[in-house]
């Protein structure tokens, strides 16, 4: 038996059986007809995995990005409500996404980064979720970062936190160019009028902080800031620059209230005291109860209005509201 690993014998082994016959020309056109289609069809297949692999990639980004807007709700934070809108008089206006402003009614709510503006003879009386009140007068804008900050651009804001001190989640910064406002438990008014900021302070206290100026204001009190300046004058609880906020008083609730409870509402509306003129009086006034509705009457009308069904009459005055027991 042959060793086919020893060199020297593979090589007697060709030399014994020669060359080998060459192929024919049709054997050899056929062989290269062969390879070229073997060829054609490897080149197809893969340009077919590579378009393949082009529509996946795009289907799967396509997807993706259906995906992503199918979950935006669920990505994107809901807008959170700071405030409502209780009562709307003449053209206020709220700011939308696009850049432009659309009108506002009572019970609309109002979202954080919302900034509401007046026009001439507008006003807007709204509460905020934390129970601060706000009133806006003519030709204001004012801008609401949260339900504890706002950006008083101009015109005039009157502030109510409440008859009693709160929590501190009751308190509201309000920022202006001149300086920040805080209230200490307190009404009062901001008037910003180019670079000059005027703050009354009708009852509890305020805080100014400025870029040069700090003060504290008492109710009584009206604080004039120009050019890093502080001037104080005193303010009546009854004075003229409060006599705008009467004409968007929200509604008193009057049904299963008492007279008394009414008459504290009117008293703090309109910056007066209640007196009464005997313990008669007062008795009436805490045991009779009250139905109906004053909305879109002022606070002095309102009383007038609601004092006529009982046997109780009203005295107003600058500083008090005098309750009588009417002569049979």
């Amino acid at each position: 038996m042959l060793d086919t690993n020893d060199e020297a014998t593979v090589g007697r082994l060709l030399e014994v059986a020669g060359p080998r016959p060459l192929p024919s020309a049709e054997a050899m056109a056929a062989a290269r007809t062969a390879v070229a289609a073997e060829w054609r069809s490897a080149v197809a297949a893969r340009e077919r995995r590579r378009r393949y692999t082009g529509w996946s990639i795009a289907a799967g980004v396509a997807l993706t990005a259906v995906a992503v807007w199918l979950a935006r709700p669920a990505i994107e934070p809901a807008p959170v409500t700071v405030a409502a809108l209780v009562r709307v008089e003449g053209v206020v206006q709220r700011s939308v996404a696009d850049g432009g402003w659309t009108p506002v009614a009572a019970s609309d709510p109002v979202e954080a980064g919302t900034e509401l503006r007046t026009a001439a003879g507008g006003r807007a009386a709204l509460r905020l979720s934390s129970g601060v009140e706000l009133r806006l007068d003519a030709g204001t804008r004012l801008a609401f970062e949260n339900s504890d900050h706002a950006r008083l651009a101009q015109g005039a804001v009157y502030v109510d936190s409440g008859a009693q001190p709160g929590p501190a989640s009751r308190d509201l910064v309000l920022e202006t160019p001149v300086g920040i406002v805080r209230h200490l438990g307190t009404q009062y008014l901001a008037r910003l009028d180019g670079d000059q900021l005027t703050v009354g302070v009708r009852e509890g206290r305020v805080a100014l902080e400025g870029r040069s100026v700090s003060a504290v204001g008492s109710a009584g009190e009206q604080l004039v800031v120009t050019g890093g300046r502080v001037e104080r004058a005193p303010l009546s609880r009854s004075a003229a620059d409060w006599q705008w906020i009467a004409d968007v008083t929200p509604p008193f609730r009057l049904d299963g209230r008492s007279v008394e409870e009414f008459l504290v509402w009117a008293a703090r509306e309109t910056g007066r005291s209640i007196v009464y003129a005997s313990p008669e009086a007062g008795k009436q006034a805490r045991s009779v109860t009250l139905s109906g509705t004053v909305e879109g009457l002022a606070p002095d009308a309102a009383l007038t209005a609601v004092l006529s069904t009982t046997s109780l009459r009203p005295q107003i005055g600058t500083e008090h509201i005098r309750i009588e027991v009417q002569a049979r």
